[in-house]
């Protein structure tokens, strides 16, 4: 008993694949092949349209974004953060291209509380968090253009013993680890803004 043609094997012109698979495998390649991948802080060629000797990488862009003042002592260390890592260490550029808004916001939220003896609830708390806001405001100086905005939050958590300088102490290494952190987050989120012009 003969099988039927499509469960035979396949031999010469029939090996070969219809047009329209193969003119799909091809599609598909040249989208494939106009895709780029690339690390964020790479260093790319002069960018089209700069000025000569303009280098279009990103850490260059960011080493001239100059930070405005801030008040409070929470802003003041995302600040220092960020001019850090702004500049690798340099400090404020002292030609800026873009000007930085920077506002934060900070929350200090009891999370438990002890139930004492007599299991009333009435009990001091012995866990908080700190939760931190940063937005900012990415301001090209040349024109005036507003290149990029956001927001972005940052929780850090800490234990609220029973002794009052080792809470004020725990409070304040958890606002030095928030403000660590947003700063990071807004240095990458900065950065990214800056990829796209």
């Amino acid at each position: 008993m003969l099988l039927p043609d499509r469960f035979q094997p396949l031999s010469g012109s029939k090996r070969l694949l219809p047009m329209g698979i193969l003119g799909c495998v091809l599609g598909m390649a040249l989208i494939a092949g106009g895709c780029q991948v690339r690390p964020l802080y790479s260093n790319a060629g002069p960018v089209a349209g700069a000025g000569a000797g303009v280098s279009g990488s990103v850490q260059s862009k960011l080493a001239t974004v100059a930070i405005t003042e801030v008040g409070g002592r929470e802003a003041q260390v995302v600040r220092n953060n960020l001019i850090f890592l702004f500049n690798r260490g340099a400090g404020q550029p002292a030609s800026a291209a873009y000007t930085m808004t920077l506002s934060i916001g900070v929350q200090d939220l009891s999370l438990a509380l002890v139930q004492n003896a007599t299991n009333d609830k009435s009990g001091q708390p012995t866990a908080g968090s700190i939760r931190m806001t940063g937005n900012y405001t990415l301001t090209r100086i040349s024109d005036g253009k507003v290149v990029g905005k956001g927001t972005r939050l940052i929780t850090a958590d800490y234990d609220a013993p029973r002794q009052r300088y080792a809470v004020l102490r725990a409070q304040r290494d958890a606002n030095n680890r928030a403000a660590r952190e947003i700063a990071e987050a807004l240095n990458l989120s900065v950065a990214q803004d800056l990829s796209k012009i």
